[in-house]
């Protein structure tokens, strides 16, 4: 997922389905707060939760209409 993509769910409330660092698909309804990069790591999607790499993300669903 690109960094343009990710900014259309600024504000929303989403499912986002990414890799761990062991393969296996994990699914996390987060808040997105942000899109930001950060310098050594990449492009990352910030949440309420937890912080996802754009890399590991294989979908995004928004859960508010």
């Amino acid at each position: 997922m690109k960094i343009p993509e990710a900014k259309q769910y600024l504000g929303r409330h989403c499912a986002v389905t990414y890799r761990d660092r062991h393969g296996d698909e994990i699914t996390k309804d987060l808040h997105i707060h942000d899109v930001a990069f950060v310098p050594l790591y990449g492009a990352y999607l910030i949440g309420d939760i937890e912080d996802v790499s754009l890399e590991r993300i294989t979908s995004i669903s928004a859960l508010d209409g």
